[in-house]
């Protein structure tokens, strides 16, 4: 099963993934976390960003669930190919090439999560961006991609949700979904 975790950036869905896959070998399953490349880039990020360094993090995170979903029977994303093709869509418009890999590639997730943003999680470090408005339009492309490719998502519509929450129900769909884990 892979799962991925989206949204814009400063919405805690690094520590999520890390309190899931917590969760989860507590229970005896065989979970790995993929933790999010843009961290990895070599080139600018957020409003900053080149083309090539969001065709970087699309095809590495390609690269990355290939080379880590038959390593283990639960593989939680922290971010999906949808993400960095938002970031790309931001700033320079449709890349109508790479939609269909973008699609194609969408099919693989059993189950794709999508957390809101959340008051007191945007925080200052050396990688994300705190523009709250670069959030806010990242979100909502999110959004609009999810409603144009029609990607059945789980989606959590309080904002004031807690990390323990989330991760509550999205065991609680894993527990459902696959009986045999």
């Amino acid at each position: 099963m892979k799962i991925a975790l989206i949204g814009t950036h400063g919405t805690g869905k690094t520590t999520i993934s890390h309190s899931l896959i917590s969760n989860l070998k507590k229970k005896g399953l065989d979970a790995d976390f993929l933790g999010e490349l843009a961290r990895k880039c070599p080139f600018p990020l957020n409003e900053n960003t080149t083309k090539r360094s969001q065709i970087w993090i699309i095809l590495n995170q390609i690269i990355k669930e290939i080379e880590n979903e038959e390593k283990c029977s639960l593989l939680i994303c922290d971010r999906s190919v949808l993400d960095g093709y938002c970031y790309y869509l931001n700033k320079f418009g449709n890349l109508k090439e790479i939609e269909p890999l973008i699609l194609k590639h969408l099919q693989t997730y059993d189950l794709i999560v999508k957390i809101p943003i959340r008051k007191g999680f945007l925080k200052k470090d050396k990688i994300r961006s705190v523009n709250k408005k670069f959030q806010k339009d990242i979100d909502k492309i999110i959004d609009s991609l999810l409603k144009k490719f029609k990607i059945k998502i789980m989606r959590f519509k309080e904002k004031e949700i807690t990390n323990e929450e989330i991760v509550k129900r999205i065991v609680r769909v894993i527990k459902q979904s696959h009986k045999n884990l």
